[in-house]
C-alpha cells in the first residue's frame, strides 16, 4: 500500500526554477531514468534522522507529459507521521508557488489524511531497531531457501574430517554468527533510542568511559554521545543485555520475559541465546577445530532468535502504552 500524489504545473514553469525549489525541500537528488512512455524521469528523495523522524522518506519524481511538468511523491504503509507530514508539506508549497493543480489518493485538491498522532522520539527509534531486525532475518530466511550446492550437497555422515568439507554445513557455520549479530544489531538499536531519551542517563554516563577515538568521534559529530557510549558496551551476551536495560529503567526486565515457558521445552528462550553466543564465539575464535551445526540449528536458531525479540519488543511497547506495529514477516522455518 502507498500514499501517492500528483502536481500537474502551468506550461511556462521552468524545471530547473522546480528543482532548485526541491533542493530546498532537503531532497536529494537520486539520479535520472527513462520511463517506457514518460520519457527521463529525474529521481529525488528525502529522509529526516533526526529523532528518528523518518521509516521510509518520501518519494519524488519529477517528468515532462501532455507538455506539463508533473511532480509525483510516494511514501508506503512503512511511513512515519513525519514523513506522511512532509510529504503533504511538499504537496502544498509546491502549489503555492508554482500553481496548477494537484491529485492525491484523497482526491483532487484534496491533501493526505494524517490520521495517526506523532510518535515519541524513543517509540520511532525501537520501532526502525524492530523492522531493521525483521528486515535482517528476512535476509536469513531468502539465503538459506536459496542457497543451492547442486551434486556437492551431502548429508552429514558423523565422520569429523568429512564433514568439515562438506559445504552445507560450512555455510552454517558462517549464517550462524550473522544470526547472532542479527540479535546483537537490534538490542543495541533498541538501547540508543531508549538510553538518549531517559531520565538517568547522567548517572549512566559515569558507568562507563568513552574511549578517546570515539570522543574524537562525536567531536567531529561522526557519533552521537549515546551511539559512542553503547560502542563501548557488549551487547552479546544476553545476561548483559538485560543489565543495561535494566540499568535505562528497573522496569524494563526482558531476562523476566526471556526467562517464561516457551513451547513446553524445558530450555527457555534466554538460555537458548546464551548457547548462541557461546557457539558463535566458539566458531570466530576457535576456527581452526570448527564444531558442526546441522539445518536444524540454524532454523531453530532462526526461530528462538523470531520469538525472543519479538516478545520482547512487544512487552516493551506495552510498558511503554506504544502500539505495537510489525509491518514485517518472516513465518517460521520447519
Amino acid at each position: 500500500m502507498s500514499y501517492s500524489s500528483e502536481n500537474i504545473l502551468p506550461k511556462e514553469t521552468r524545471e530547473k526554477d522546480l528543482i532548485d525549489f526541491i533542493k530546498l525541500l532537503d531532497y536529494e537528488y537520486l539520479g535520472s531514468w527513462n520511463g517506457d512512455e514518460l520519457g527521463k524521469i529525474k529521481s529525488f528523495h528525502w529522509f529526516n534522522r533526526k529523532d528518528y523522524k523518518s521509516w521510509y522518506g518520501v518519494e519524488l519524481s519529477v517528468y515532462e507529459h501532455g507538455g506539463q511538468i508533473r511532480v509525483e511523491t510516494r511514501t508506503n504503509i512503512s511511513r512515519s507521521y513525519y514523513d506522511l507530514e512532509h510529504q503533504n508539506k511538499t504537496i502544498r508549497l509546491i502549489r503555492k508557488h508554482f500553481k496548477g493543480e494537484f491529485y492525491t489518493d484523497e482526491g483532487k485538491s484534496r491533501y493526505l489524511n494524517v490520521d495517526t498522532p506523532a510518535p515519541e522520539h524513543s517509540q520511532s527509534g525501537c520501532h526502525l531497531a524492530f523492522s531493521a531486525f525483521g528486515s535482517n532475518l528476512i535476509r536469513v530466511a531468502q539465503y538459506i531457501e536459496a542457497r543451492n550446492f547442486g551434486t556437492k550437497k551431502q548429508e552429514p555422515t558423523g565422520v569429523h574430517w568429512i564433514d568439515r568439507t562438506n559445504p552445507n554445513l560450512l555455510s552454517n557455520i558462517l549464517v550462524l554468527p550473522f544470526i547472532a549479530s542479527i540479535a546483537e544489531d537490534y538490542w543495541k538499536s533498541t538501547y540508543i533510542a531508549l538510553f538518549k531519551y531517559c531520565e538517568n542517563k547522567e548517572a549512566i554516563l559515569k558507568s562507563n568511559r568513552i574511549s578517546a577515538e570515539r570522543l574524537a568521534q562525536i567531536s567531529n559529530n561522526e557519533l552521537s554521545i549515546e551511539e559512542a557510549f553503547a560502542e563501548s558496551i557488549s551487547f552479546g551476551r544476553i545476561s548483559m543485555v538485560c543489565k543495561h536495560f535494566k540499568a535505562i529503567h528497573k522496569n524494563l526486565d526482558f531476562a523476566g520475559v526471556l526467562m517464561k515457558p516457551y513451547k513446553r521445552r524445558k530450555k527457555t528462550l534466554f538460555d537458548s541465546l546464551e548457547e548462541l553466543t557461546e557457539i558463535r564465539n566458539q566458531i570466530i575464535h576457535q576456527a581452526s577445530s570448527p564444531i558442526m551445526i546441522d539445518d536444524d540449528y540454524i532454523k531453530e536458531s532462526y526461530n528462538i532468535l523470531h520469538d525472543s525479540i519479538e516478545r520482547c519488543y512487544k512487552f516493551l511497547t506495552d510498558e511503554k502504552g506504544w502500539y505495537f506495529d510489525k509491518t514485517w514477516h518472516t513465518g517460521k522455518m520447519k
